[in-house]
């Protein structure tokens, strides 16, 4: 036989097509692609996120307007009398004197709190006030328009440190109450 024919019978003699070559890389393809999708989600329980803080701040939100402040048979309406004492950070009715974080049930070497209430659209302080305990009037007002609230037994419905500005697994918990006969909004943050 002359060349040509050699040359043919050898590259009719191959033992792969070019669709043997396609269904090969798009096998390869296909589980590469699968390694990278499924492989991140092997490992997303390990890596750190706001998911424990969502918890807590959950928790000790109706740990708060519960039980600690309110009762477990009425819940969302919190007593008057100890929600002062709370905030005042005095010791009394459900909870005893120690740091906010110990008191909500959190650790208070990795996780912080701040507390606050904030008027509701439906009464006539706007919802971005902070609350005051007025104890010449007993009713609660705006923070702004409390006298003197370090001075006397006027008390400020917050606390807890400033909320961290560039963290970004602070979480914040809301819970609409009923207190002194005013809708108010309790906020729980927890960094």
């Amino acid at each position: 036989m002359d060349s040509d024919g050699e040359i043919r019978k050898a590259s009719t003699s191959r033992g792969q097509t070019n669709l043997d070559f396609a269904i090969g890389i798009s096998l390869f393809l296909g589980v590469l692609i699968f390694i990278f999708l499924f492989v991140p989600g092997l490992l997303s329980p390990f890596t750190a996120s706001a998911q424990e803080q969502t918890v807590s701040a959950d928790r000790a939100a109706d740990h708060l307007t519960k039980s600690v402040l309110g009762s477990p048979r009425d819940p969302y309406s919190l007593r008057t009398h100890c929600t002062v004492q709370f905030f005042n950070g005095s010791a009394g009715c459900e909870f005893s004197d120690a740091p906010l974080a110990e008191q909500l049930g959190l650790d208070p070497a990795t996780q912080s709190a701040k507390v606050t209430v904030v008027g509701n659209a439906s009464s006539t302080v706007t919802a971005d006030d902070t609350l005051c305990w007025d104890a010449s009037d007993d009713a609660l007002v705006p923070s702004t328009a409390c006298p003197n609230a370090a001075g006397n037994a006027n008390v400020n419905l917050t606390r807890g440190g400033p909320v961290p500005t560039d963290n970004e697994a602070t979480v914040t918990a809301l819970r609409v109450v009923w207190l002194n006969g005013t809708d108010v909004t309790v906020i729980v943050e927890v960094w």
